[in-house]
């Protein structure tokens, strides 16, 4: 098809009559039409979970505590949760993004959904919403690393919560029960969990030369340990192999107690959830057994499992 001349000069006329009208608007948002769109791309899912952590996290950091020896331990658990999340990210730290007319940012600093507090009991209302989050986000999430944080963070901030309950006489969370069987590819839970094994049948052994009451109750808590054990090691096919990580016997001092052994199963335990098929059954063993060392006055690293 032949195209009369006039057409294209109709064409091209109207074309920068439409350009002179939009360039004073692209003027006033700090934009050139030969520039890219400077607007932030939307985040993915698993982004948007980690900036949600990264915001909370910086809340509880900037609680101030009233005194409260609790909400200081939680603030101070979060100014390394946050760290550990890789902080708050911004889309213009340096305040040089895109305003509008009346030179505002158009994509203005992301703030929490939480905060800030009135007081400690609002941190404590505010820690029954946000910890059984992190403690999905743990379970849900497919990066190994980023599933190890998540499950340390919702063991710390469980423990924190429970904590900041007891000190204010308030109903904090409850604790899951221990699962009765689990399936776990991590040799070091594994391992830990023989070695509970071995170290409660020691002390049942010694209450009973005792005479002291609860001896049967520790040998049954040795029996159910030693039976988490085996159900890995067998699944994994490890049992009667070198691969097993169970030994023959353990250091007695290691583990001279059930308070001892309780934190040595949460830490274990919350380095084992991404390792682990019954990521659920392994997350309920760190928080039964971080809230047993926590209401023996054992207190957790802010990040129980990584350091």
């Amino acid at each position: 098809m032949v195209v009369a001349p006039w057409a294209v000069m109709t064409f091209r006329r109207a074309t920068l009559a439409a350009l002179a009208l939009l360039l004073p608007l692209t003027a006033g948002c700090g934009l050139r039409l030969d520039e890219p769109d400077p607007s932030p791309a939307p985040p993915s899912e698993a982004e948007g979970v980690r900036q949600r952590e990264a915001l909370r996290a910086s809340a509880y950091a900037d609680a101030a505590p009233g005194g409260s020896e609790a909400a200081a331990a939680l603030a101070s658990h979060a100014a390394e949760h946050l760290a550990a999340l890789g902080g708050v990210w911004e889309p213009w730290p340096d305040g040089d993004g895109p305003v509008d007319e009346d030179g505002l940012p158009l994509h203005p600093s992301p703030t929490a959904d939480v905060g800030p507090f009135p007081d400690v009991q609002g941190v404590l209302g505010s820690l029954a919403v946000t910890t059984p989050e992190v403690c999905a986000a743990a379970l849900a999430e497919q990066d190994p690393g980023l599933a190890t944080l998540y499950s340390s963070i919702c063991v710390s901030r469980t423990l924190d919560w429970d904590a900041l309950a007891a000190e204010l006489g308030m109903p904090g969370p409850e604790a899951p029960a221990a699962p009765t069987d689990l399936w776990t590819r991590d040799a070091e839970l594994v391992r830990t969990l023989d070695a509970a094994a071995w170290a409660t049948d020691r002390q049942a052994a010694a209450a009973r030369a005792a005479g002291s009451e609860g001896w049967q109750a520790l040998e049954a808590q040795a029996h159910r340990y030693r039976e988490l054990a085996l159900d890995s090691a067998a699944a994994n096919g490890w049992a009667g192999t070198t691969q097993d990580p169970r030994q023959p016997s353990y250091d007695p001092d290691a583990l001279p107690d059930q308070t001892a052994i309780a934190a040595a199963l949460a830490r274990a335990a919350t380095a084992a959830v991404p390792n682990s098929s019954d990521r659920g059954g392994v997350l309920d063993l760190a928080l039964s057994s971080g809230l047993t060392a926590r209401r023996a006055d054992v207190n957790l690293e802010a990040l129980p499992g990584i350091g």
